[in-house]
C-alpha cells in the first residue's frame, strides 16, 4: 500500500489547540461586561443623587416657610421652626451640631438629607440678606455620595 501525503487538511491537535485558544480569548473578553454594568450602575445612582439634590436644594430656596424662618430666627434665639416642618418634613433639627449653621436632617428618595444653612447672611453680597446652604446626599453606609450649594434669600 502506498499512502500519499495529503497536507491539505488540519489535524485534530491543531483544531483543539485553536479552541482552546479561542475560549481564553474570549473568557478574558467576557469578565469586562459584568465590570462595565457595575460602573454603569454607579454611575446612573449618582446621577440619581445629583439630581434629588439639586431638587432639594431648590425646594428649600424656594420655600416661603423656610425664607419666613431664617427672618424670624435672625430676630430670636431658641426658636424652633415647627412650622417648618411640614414644608421640608425634617426629622432632626439643630442649633448646635454644626456651630455657625441650622442644622436639617431628613430623608428623601432612600438617601439621608443633610441641610446646613449659615446663620449669618452675606451682607458683602448685591443681593442683601443671602445665607449659603449645603446640602448632602449620604447612603446607608453614611458615605455622601452627592453635594450641591446655593444660597437662601430672606
Amino acid at each position: 500500500m502506498n499512502f500519499k501525503k495529503n497536507e491539505k487538511g488540519l489535524t485534530l491537535i491543531e483544531v483543539l489547540i485553536s479552541i482552546v485558544i479561542l475560549s481564553m480569548v474570549l473568557l478574558t473578553t467576557m469578565s469586562f461586561f459584568p465590570q462595565m454594568g457595575f460602573v454603569n450602575k454607579q454611575n446612573q445612582d449618582k446621577t440619581q443623587a445629583i439630581n434629588t439634590a439639586k431638587e432639594v436644594l431648590i425646594n428649600w430656596q424656594e420655600s416661603n416657610e423656610v425664607k419666613t424662618f431664617l427672618a424670624i430666627d435672625n430676630q430670636t434665639t431658641g426658636f424652633t421652626p415647627a412650622y417648618v416642618n411640614e414644608l421640608v418634613n425634617y426629622s432632626f433639627f439643630s442649633y448646635d451640631k454644626f456651630p455657625g449653621y441650622y442644622y436639617f436632617e431628613t430623608t428623601r428618595d432612600n438617601y439621608n438629607v443633610h441641610i446646613k444653612i449659615k446663620k449669618s447672611p452675606n451682607t458683602s453680597s448685591s443681593v442683601s440678606y443671602v445665607h449659603s446652604m449645603v446640602v448632602q446626599l449620604l447612603n446607608k453606609r453614611g458615605n455622601i455620595i452627592a453635594e450641591t450649594f446655593g444660597y437662601v434669600k430672606r
